[in-house]
């Protein structure tokens, strides 16, 4: 497959919802680490909106090497991003980059993002927990990626 391609993407209607999903291979070399293999990452996204509720529901799956880290995320129209998920992967670009380790998980994510009119964030729901944009993103900009969460 191509590098950096969507290989498979589906929508489908049902009264007040769609839902969005694809597949996707985004790869790429480090130039500080010449004749080191691309960093390959697969992912597994599904995203249903819900008109009635104004929600996102987000939820999917990354694999891939992982090295040295990879974040997930989404954005709105203007712009504010959310983390779905982060992975860090030990170990160096010479032992840990060959092959596509398609099979390797990176994140697992699930998460509901509520909208207003214009389609923008304005809190995430994970679980029965609510949290603002700022909240739910420093979570992630705070953890440590060798740890659960």
């Amino acid at each position: 497959m191509p590098d950096n391609q969507i290989s498979t993407l589906t929508t489908s209607e049902n009264g007040g919802s769609r839902t969005f999903s694809f597949n996707a291979h985004y790869a790429g070399a480090n130039p500080l680490t010449p004749g080191a293999p691309t960093i390959d990452v697969f992912s597994g996204i599904t995203i249903v909106e819900d008109r009635q509720s104004r929600t996102l529901t987000v939820s999917g799956r990354l694999t891939g090497d992982n090295f040295p880290a990879t974040e997930a995320f989404i954005s709105d129209p203007i712009g504010q991003s959310v983390f779905l998920d982060i992975g860090y992967y030990d170990g160096s670009p010479y032992t840990s980059l060959w092959g596509e380790n398609s099979g390797r998980g990176i994140a697992d994510f699930g998460v509901t993002i509520s909208l207003d009119e214009q389609g923008n964030f304005t809190s995430i729901l994970y679980g029965k927990q609510q949290f603002s944009l700022a909240e739910w993103n420093k979570r992630f900009e705070r953890a440590d990626p060798h740890q659960n969460r």
